[in-house]
């Protein structure tokens, strides 16, 4: 069973790309998501020397404007290429109906030429908020060119259903992220995604459970560690990622 561990970076780091591919490598991932705005083919170069990829390019923020998408994507796909991501990130501002599925499908096709496919992330915090919801837009934009982002932090919040995933096709899961929660300390779940999540095994997420679903089930990939947390962005990059690495391995063998 052969699962990978990435890195998803906080957007509130201001760090030089070049440092953050040095810690990821050092800590032991073997990929890196790079934000649209620093990808670059400097990035690709310094990805390779180091020996990792970048698995993910952040972010397509869907809305029902269609020529804004159509343009965002063409950046993206442009971008992507530059650092040969195999996913877009894409989340979502407008859920999905006949128009904005059409307009999905089209920014799909202009990724797909750049050799990359659309990562669906579905949040309890937008109008896509459940992994069946995810799972709908995946199948309106096609499997070849789609795939459902599994994130704990927000299956566990949200709404979705241990038995949505232990159904959920394997081969529709682009990969996983992957962080834990603190107790909740206020009524914004905003502030708790993006503030508070914690070290996998340091918070309330029943991780034993969501990996455990999908390890019985066969699935294989990459897990992506995305801790989201006010004090932890604090550390040196380099700690940082060493204890990602080392929490989420312990779920992921």
């Amino acid at each position: 069973m052969s699962i990978e561990l990435g890195l998803t970076p906080d957007g509130r780091w201001q760090l030089e790309i070049e440092a953050l591919v040095s810690a990821a490598a050092a800590a032991g991932f073997s990929a890196l998501g790079v934000r649209a705005d620093q990808a670059d083919e400097s990035v690709e170069v310094a990805l390779r020397a180091a020996g990792i990829r970048c698995h993910e390019l952040l972010a397509l923020v869907f809305t029902a404007d269609e020529d804004q998408m159509l343009s965002a994507a063409a950046s993206l796909a442009r971008r992507a290429g530059e650092v040969r991501a195999e996913w877009i990130l894409t989340v979502f501002q407008a859920g999905l109906d006949s128009d904005t599925a059409r307009i999905l499908r089209a920014c799909a096709r202009i990724f797909s030429e750049a050799g990359s496919k659309m990562a669906v992330e579905f949040s309890p915090l937008g109008p896509v908020g459940t992994l069946q919801d995810g799972l709908d837009v995946v199948k309106a934009v096609g499997i070849e060119q789609a795939g459902i982002l599994v994130d704990s932090w927000h299956f566990c919040v949200g709404e979705s259903t241990w038995e949505d995933l232990a159904a959920v096709p394997l081969e529709a899961i682009a990969y996983v992220q992957f962080a834990d929660a603190l107790v909740v300390t206020s009524e914004s779940l905003a502030r708790e995604t993006m503030h508070r999540r914690t070290m996998p095994g340091e918070g309330t997420l029943e991780l034993d459970r969501f990996s455990s679903i999908l390890l019985e089930r066969g699935w294989e990939g990459l897990v992506s560690v995305e801790v989201l947390n006010a004090e932890l962005r604090e550390l040196p990059v380099s700690d940082f990622a060493r204890l990602a690495h080392d929490a989420a391995r312990r779920f992921w063998p």
